[in-house]
């Protein structure tokens, strides 16, 4: 991916879906010195908070292409042109891309995103380039359950959504049997099927330019983003400097220079299995969850902010923000969270947080009465907490005493009284050791 610089008065089109903090557009572009116009969702628009916007479209998704398309073309109209379209979420920058293609301007293209988006593609580039990834099979490739292609993969196998994200729609087979009985229900020109890979798995956040890393953080997860689909909770311990942080940078860059990104904001994840690292995938976007927090919380890095600026051309205000980032790289700090998901079907009654762990320095719950309903995401699942200290081993022992502090009560939304669950301590089995 390439950004093209400017310190001219730009035209720019948002698309614009989020209805939290990451919605106020203005942190990130001066709208006094360029001309902004917004396409949104009912939700995103509620969410906008520049005053001087030229001109803002609603749209109730942005599914329809061809509807987004002709609200980018009414925005364009009103700024008497386009120059730059900027799209943050990982959903829509396919959409973004192909937008660029029809009004021919600056940024991200179709065949460059879809390294980013298409698991099935990204492995491909990754394998090419004679970097380990797990082998897999598209399925639109094979016309039964018991086709050689698939019989050749070793179980544990996954299935997932060749262009999905946070582990939705992500299956564990671990039969053929299982295979067989999912088989007639998927949809397999959307669906790869890959080989387990057992170990632990990392997660390397950033954001490069010009080919370098301008700032960047090797992490290893406590339990998995499959396991939080299923119920269980996710942490995140950042590593601490050293040759095996090293290691795993050195892999990240060389997934990112086979995949050519050269600008922009990643989210790479990467498994240690027994012969090395393996690429498991990666997304050309800010990472989910607590991932912006903490590098804004720790090292006072908005990487959204930074990716903004490099993707709305304004060079100068990109290099000066690149500077901070990269005299931040070097600060010992570590960091991490820790997120409890969203207990569908219940309220929540009452809370204890914990107390007197040093290295806990924020606990975001729901308020009272909060009805967990499915339908929340990451904004309303059961607990988030961020973790600060001096080494890995703190920010794992934070995580644990948590784990067994923290209490909460709820209550069955179809049943007429409160029932108390477990703590968390005491209903998961999670460990912050590798």
């Amino acid at each position: 991916m390439t950004s093209t610089p400017s310190n001219k008065r730009e035209r720019i089109v948002i698309l614009n879906r989020w209805a939290d903090e990451f919605a106020a557009y203005d942190r990130y572009i001066d709208h006094r010195a360029h001309d902004v116009a917004y396409v949104c969702t009912p939700e995103g628009a509620a969410a906008l908070s520049a005053s001087r916007i030229v001109h803002a479209e609603h749209l109730p998704d942005f599914k329809n292409e061809a509807a987004l398309s002709e609200a980018v073309r009414r925005c364009a109209d009103r700024l008497g042109g386009l120059e730059r379209l900027i799209a943050l979420s990982e959903f829509d920058l396919i959409a973004a891309a192909r937008l660029r293609e029809v009004f021919d301007i600056a940024g991200d293209r179709p065949e460059t995103v879809r390294r980013f988006r298409d698991k099935t593609v990204m492995k491909q580039a990754i394998i090419a380039a004679g970097l380990k990834a797990p082998r897999f099979v598209e399925l639109n490739r094979v016309q039964s359950h018991d086709a050689e292609e698939l019989a050749n993969l070793r179980l544990p196998l996954i299935i997932k959504p060749r262009a999905g994200a946070a582990s939705d729609g992500v299956v564990r087979i671990d039969t053929r049997a299982r295979l067989a009985e999912l088989w007639p229900g998927l949809a397999r020109e959307d669906y790869e099927c890959e080989e387990f890979v057992e170990g632990p798995i990392y997660h390397v956040d950033g954001l490069v330019s010009d080919g370098a890393f301008v700032i960047v953080r090797g992490s290893r997860y406590v339990n998995t983003c499959l396991d939080f689909a299923n119920g269980k909770p996710l942490g995140s311990i950042m590593l601490n400097a050293g040759s095996a942080c090293d290691e795993l940078l050195v892999f990240a860059k060389a997934c990112l220079d086979a995949l050519a990104l050269k600008d922009g904001a990643f989210h790479l994840e990467v498994i240690q299995g027994s012969t090395g690292f393996c690429f498991l995938e990666v997304g050309a976007r800010v990472g989910g969850g607590e991932i912006p927090f903490m590098f804004r919380d720790l090292y006072g890095v908005d990487l959204y902010q930074l990716w903004v600026a490099q993707q709305s051309g304004d060079a100068e205000n990109f290099e000066t923000l690149a500077r901070k980032a990269r005299a931040a790289q070097a600060s010992p700090l570590r960091g991490g969270f820790l997120m409890l998901p969203e207990p569908v079907g219940t309220r929540l009654i009452d809370v204890r947080l914990p107390t007197g762990i040093a290295q806990l320095y924020g606990a975001i719950v729901p308020k009272l009465n909060h009805v967990f309903n499915g339908t929340g995401g990451y904004d309303q699942i059961l607990a988030r907490f961020r973790y600060r200290g001096d080494s890995e081993a703190e920010i794992a022992a934070a995580i644990d005493v948590t784990l067994g502090a923290f209490h909460y009560t709820l209550s069955d939304i179809a049943a007429p009284g409160p029932s108390v669950l477990p703590r968390v301590g005491d209903s998961v089995a999670m460990s912050s050791t590798i």
